[in-house]
Parts: C-alpha cells; sequence; structure tokens
C-alpha cells in the first residue's frame, strides 16, 4: 500500500452544490461545532441557525437553514443599533441522542439543542454576558442597485428567497467588510475574498459598480454565515486539500426578483467560470441547483477538478432544499490522498509561431499564467523555409483549456493551437521556515512514496536574505540547505 500524504475532501456534486448543503456536509463530518459556533460569535450578527437530519431518497444527511430572528426582520430603520446577537438553534437530530442545553446569555442568544441519539445529557449553561454594541449611523443617498437575483445558499422559487425579497433594509459592502474584517485569520481574509467576488459578479452581471451593490439583509447574513462557515469548518476538519468532480448545475428556469432567468442564474454563471460544469439542456432535472455560495465554495475553496487516488476514512452529506429523482445531496469523502500512486491529467497547449513581435512574448506569458496556466515555456525551433521561430508551450489544468486557447490566439499571431493530453506524476511538497545565521529561510521539501527526494531552498527568501546580510545568495543558500537537512531527521536528499 502506497504512502499517503495530505488530509483530502472529495467533493462529489452530482445534485449540485450550496452553502447550507457544504455547512451540512461539513457538520456530517464532524467538525468542532462549539469552534464554529466561537467564530461566529466574533461577528456579532444576529441569526439562527437551524440544524437537523432529513432523508433525502433514503440517504441520511444534514440540513441548514439561517434566519434572522422575528424581532429583528421588521426593524428598516437605517440609523439602527446593531446589538450583534447570534441565536443559533441547532436542532441536531443525528439519531444519536446527545441532548446539549447550551444557554449562552453573552448577548448572543445562542440557542444549541442537538439531539443526537447517544444518551448523554450535557447541559453547559454559559452566562457570559458581552455585550457588543456598534451603532452605525448610515445614510443612504439611495442611489444604489439593490439587486436580489442571487439565492444566497437558497434556490429562487423556495419561500426562503420569497421571504428574504420581502425585507427593505439593505447591507453594503462596506457594512459586511465590517463584519467580516471581526474574524480570525486566514478565516477572514478567505472569507473577504469571496465575498468581493460575490458582490463583483453582481455588479458584472447587472452593469453596475461594486460600490453600487446592495444586498437585502436577510440573504447577506444567509451568505455570510455560509461562506465563515466554509473557510473555517475546512480549516477545523484540518483539510490541506479539496478536490471536486464535475458539478451538476441543472437546467431550466428560476423565478426571481427581477423576471424569470435560465439556470444557472446570471450571478452563479459568472461565478462558475473556470469550473468544470454539466451542461445539459435535455436534462430531466429542470431545477437550479447550484447558488452563488456554492459556485463560491467552488472556484475559491477547491484546489482541483480532477480524479484522485485516496484512502476514505468518513464520507458525509450535506442536504439540498430540493426534492428530485435522485438525491439532492452533496457528498464528500474525507481522507488522505495516494500520491505516490496518482496520475494527474493535464493539458499542453502548443503553437510555433515565426512572425511575431520579440517585444510581446512577456506580456503574454504573464496574462497566460493570469489565465490559469501551471507552466508556460518558450522553445526556439527551426520552421518551414528555415526561419528561425520559438514554439510556445502551456501547461494547465484540463478545466482551463478553452480560457488557455483564447488567449493565445488574442495576444499572439498563431493560427492554430495543438492540444495534447499528457499524464503528469507528483511529489507532494511542503514549505518549512529555517534557521541560519543571517535569518529565517524558507525551503522546500518534496516527498515521494513516503521518501524525501529533494530539499530546495527558496530563491526570493534566500534573495532577500542576501541582500539585507551582505553574504553572497550561493552561501545563503548552502546554509539554508544545510538547516533544512538538519531539520529533517533521518532523510537524505539530493539538492
Amino acid at each position: 500500500m502506497a504512502e499517503t500524504h495530505g488530509k483530502v475532501l472529495y467533493l462529489d456534486p452530482f445534485s449540485g452544490i450550496a452553502g447550507d448543503m457544504f455547512l451540512g456536509l461539513l457538520l456530517d463530518l464532524g467538525i468542532d461545532q462549539d469552534q464554529m459556533v466561537e467564530e461566529f460569535e466574533r461577528m456579532g450578527l444576529r441569526f439562527d441557525l437551524a440544524v437537523s437530519q432529513v432523508n433525502k431518497n433514503g440517504i441520511a444527511a444534514i440540513s441548514t437553514t439561517v434566519t434572522i430572528p422575528a424581532d429583528d426582520e421588521d426593524d428598516d430603520e437605517h440609523d439602527h443599533e446593531h446589538g450583534h446577537e447570534h441565536g443559533h438553534d441547532h436542532g441536531h437530530d443525528h439519531g444519536h441522542d446527545h441532548e446539549h442545553d447550551h444557554g449562552h446569555d453573552h448577548g448572543h442568544d445562542h440557542e444549541h439543542d442537538h439531539e443526537h441519539n447517544h444518551e448523554h445529557d450535557h447541559e453547559h449553561d454559559h452566562e457570559h454576558n458581552h455585550e457588543h454594541d456598534h451603532e452605525h449611523d448610515h445614510e443612504h443617498n439611495h442611489e444604489h442597485d439593490h439587486w436580489h437575483d442571487h439565492e444566497q445558499g437558497h434556490h429562487h422559487d423556495d419561500v426562503a428567497d420569497d421571504e428574504a425579497h420581502a425585507h427593505g433594509r439593505s447591507m453594503s459592502v462596506d457594512e459586511i467588510h465590517e463584519i467580516l474584517d471581526l474574524l480570525s485569520e486566514p478565516t477572514r481574509s478567505k472569507a473577504k475574498a469571496m465575498f468581493d467576488a460575490l458582490i463583483e459578479a453582481e455588479a458584472q452581471v447587472h452593469g453596475s459598480t461594486v460600490e453600487s451593490v446592495h444586498l437585502h439583509e436577510v440573504g447577506a447574513v444567509d451568505a455570510i454565515v455560509e461562506i465563515v462557515g466554509a473557510v473555517k469548518g475546512l480549516e477545523l476538519l484540518g483539510v490541506s486539500h479539496v478536490v471536486s468532480g464535475i458539478v451538476n448545475t441543472g437546467t431550466g428556469f428560476a423565478n426571481m426578483a427581477h423576471g424569470t432567468y435560465p439556470v444557472p442564474a446570471p450571478a452563479t454563471a459568472e461565478l462558475l467560470k473556470g469550473v468544470p460544469q454539466r451542461v445539459d439542456s435535455f436534462s430531466s432535472i429542470r431545477k437550479e441547483l447550484v447558488t452563488p455560495t456554492g459556485a463560491l465554495i467552488l472556484s475559491h475553496l477547491v484546489d482541483e477538478f480532477s480524479p484522485i487516488s485516496m484512502t476514505v476514512d468518513q464520507v458525509g452529506y450535506g442536504a439540498g432544499k430540493r426534492d428530485l429523482d435522485i438525491p439532492n445531496v452533496l457528498r464528500g469523502f474525507l481522507g488522505y490522498s495516494a500520491s505516490g500512486d496518482s496520475v494527474k491529467r493535464l493539458a499542453l497547449l502548443e503553437s510555433n509561431i515565426d512572425d511575431m513581435n520579440p517585444e510581446l512574448y512577456g506580456n503574454l506569458m504573464d496574462l497566460l499564467y493570469r489565465a490559469g496556466a501551471l507552466d508556460v515555456f518558450f522553445t526556439p525551433v527551426q520552421m518551414k523555409k528555415n526561419r528561425p521561430g520559438v514554439r510556445i508551450s502551456v501547461l494547465s489544468e484540463v478545466h482551463v483549456k478553452d480560457v488557455i486557447i483564447n488567449t493565445l490566439m488574442k495576444e499572439s499571431s498563431t493560427l492554430g493551437v495543438r492540444v495534447s493530453y499528457p499524464e503528469r506524476f507528483e511529489a507532494e511538497r511542503e514549505i518549512i521556515n529555517v534557521q541560519t545565521d543571517m535569518g529565517t529561510a524558507r525551503v522546500k521539501v518534496a516527498h515521494f512514496h513516503g521518501e524525501t527526494v529533494n530539499i530546495s531552498p527558496e530563491y526570493e527568501s534566500c534573495r532577500l536574505l542576501s541582500h539585507e546580510s551582505g553574504v553572497p545568495l550561493k552561501e545563503v543558500y548552502a546554509a539554508a540547505l544545510q538547516a533544512a537537512r538538519e531539520q529533517i531527521p533521518g532523510r537524505e536528499a539530493q539538492n
């Protein structure tokens, strides 16, 4: 059996993906709920998170629903005080029978009603009395575009979405950033990047600006909880790599605030750029299966879309809100990658050019990397009529092949692109910090079949130490390499 490295989560979105489905999946895989709640508390938001076990076509799955308590829903004042109270109502009925009755009097209203069938009764009564009273004096010009075309965790023709549109209060990008800034790192940075992408997609679809986009409070809170839960949940599971299969987006039309639109919804389609999708307009499932938060998870938290060799320890299911011919669940496999035996299929795109201005090659390389290229290299070749030319070679993930081809056609003088699909065996790589007399250096360590096969100091790290200390770069390299070998006992590797 091959050595395994790295905790991996493999997503199987055969029935779509939404933020609530992903959060349910993480809960089913056993994340520490107390730590998750602790992260939610940092934001000072008032909401209820209901968690329960449901049956989807014979599969037991965890369902999650985010709501704002009724006493907050009718408050449409823009000059308001946020008491920032959380009301997390977790009604877990996993067939275990644990009763955790957490009555947290934080000013956060946490009611955790976990019923797991293990016949343990745990009662936790914490009185922390944390009052998060933030006063926001918002003067809105009302020259904003209040877009509601995204379901943010719900499907457009669900009752939950209709309720969201009934509330007048909205949240601006600055308000959302203010809330996310209260999170711990790295959750804060990742969550902000995902929310910024959501706002940009909304602005792009509606021909507006990021500054003018405001979200309904109900939908915004829903998306915040699902995005923060997704990022923090992966961290709590200790996942180092997320892989996904092709996502089923569904087909047909969805009813939204501004009319009826094709599936996937416009903002969702924008967010799914670069993500492999099963697009079948003749499918019997005439429903929307991917929400914007689901699309954000795929585009921002998934590291690759490809087959994988792994040892599976757990299988979890997050429930969607649909009743379909197939189970509306997001399935996830948690385990370890068998990197020594895994083969990665890539796309190799090549073109020979003999008539392009040499000054354009540098810009072309930059654009190809931005388009998703893993590697770009230029090789001198001798072409017909004995003309000197350049072979442009681009290595990429299969799912970004079309974007790479489009970039080559637009930004170079080529008239065609050859595509092949090589296999690549990869060593597991990690970055370690080592101490030298010149300071801390970063070193890349490669493992294959359970052995350390290469140790390589990082150029930029060593160059900076050389510049600051005045020690020649080659001596910094040698010192970093020696320190790394000493830090990895029993491992000898060729440089």
